[in-house]
């Protein structure tokens, strides 16, 4: 099963090369992805190869997280900062 995860990233360079630096120490593959900026608020939403070690990279950086099934009615596509949000 496909696992979405939406983190919410910094307002800071590097933010995001942090996030894929961990996951690719750990061998993970980001398969799908998708980026949501509104001022100075961002929240990136991702599926990768391994889901466990996602949780473990996430975990390592004390990035908060959330997971969402791929048939949860999530559409990454049609979302807003605010609707990760109130996830």
């Amino acid at each position: 099963m496909t696992v979405w995860f939406t983190v919410q990233l910094d307002d800071k360079p590097g933010s995001l090369a942090r996030v894929a630096t961990a996951l690719g120490e750990r061998g993970v593959n980001i398969t799908g992805i998708v980026g949501v900026a509104e001022d100075t608020d961002g929240a990136l939403m991702l599926t990768t190869s391994d889901a466990d070690a996602t949780r473990a990279a996430f975990e390592s950086l004390g990035l908060a997280f959330e997971e969402h099934d791929a048939t949860g009615g999530l559409d990454p596509h049609l979302m807003s900062v605010s609707d990760l949000r109130a996830r």
